[in-house]
């Protein structure tokens, strides 16, 4: 079972992966933690490129261009779901995947139209959702984290992670355009596979309880052998 932890920067999706890691292991459910990018050439140019600005958006001087970023961050998916998940699924793990397709709607669609790469959002969202439809595996299950808009900058203030842009930990009047897109986009996600997504606000109850949500949430679909298993 493959299980997608979405969010906006600074949700708090990645410290209630690892809950909810630490929870299912307490339960003896054998789970597998994939990270956002990979160890691979494409994950580590991804991993520099997002040092150098958080919205992974081409900067001045780089040979990567809009399109081409997209096609990198897919590539790596691509990499994740050959090398990572399909291996661990096959040996009977839950993965618990630090984002995963939407993630790549959601977060490129913006960049690429606010860009002039593709002209608008219909055919961004299309000619994503082709480039990532051989995928071998999809989420039976994502965890869309969510927290207002004041508790997101507070914590992206507060972040400490290797990063090389000057605005690392600031977000300006650009920086809010850019989230309100994804919001708008993401909401449209959900809406249209709303039994796929697990929607919490991360901002008023304790960790351990969205943690235990989430992992009742888990072995409720999992098939009733599998729950029979410790």
């Amino acid at each position: 079972m493959l299980v997608s932890f979405e969010g906006q920067d600074g949700a708090g999706k990645t410290a209630l992966l690892m809950a909810v890691h630490d929870g299912l292991e307490r339960l003896c459910v054998s789970s597998v933690v994939v990270e956002e990018f990979s160890c691979s050439e494409y994950g580590q140019r991804l991993i520099e490129a997002v040092a150098r600005d958080k919205f992974l958006r081409p900067m001045r001087g780089e040979s990567a261009t809009f399109r081409t970023r997209a096609l990198e961050v897919v590539a790596d998916l691509y990499y994740q779901d050959e090398r990572e998940i399909v291996p661990a699924l096959e040996q009977g793990h839950i993965v618990l995947k630090d984002r995963h397709l939407d993630t790549i709607l959601y977060t490129l669609t913006p960049s690429l139209v606010a860009a002039g790469a593709i002209r608008d959002e219909g055919h961004a969202l299309t000619w994503l959702s082709i480039l990532c439809s051989e995928l071998r595996y999809r989420p039976s299950l994502t965890v869309y984290v969510d927290a207002p808009l004041s508790v997101r900058l507070e914590r992206l203030r507060q972040r400490q992670r290797h990063l090389r842009e000057a605005r690392a930990n600031e977000v300006g009047r650009e920086d809010l355009a850019v989230f309100t897109a994804r919001d708008r986009i993401a909401r449209q996600l959900i809406s249209e596979e709303p039994t796929r997504f697990l929607m919490l606000d991360n901002s008023t109850q304790p960790p351990e309880e969205e943690a235990r949500q989430i992992i009742e949430a888990i072995r409720s679909r999992l098939t009733p052998s599998r729950k029979g298993q410790r």
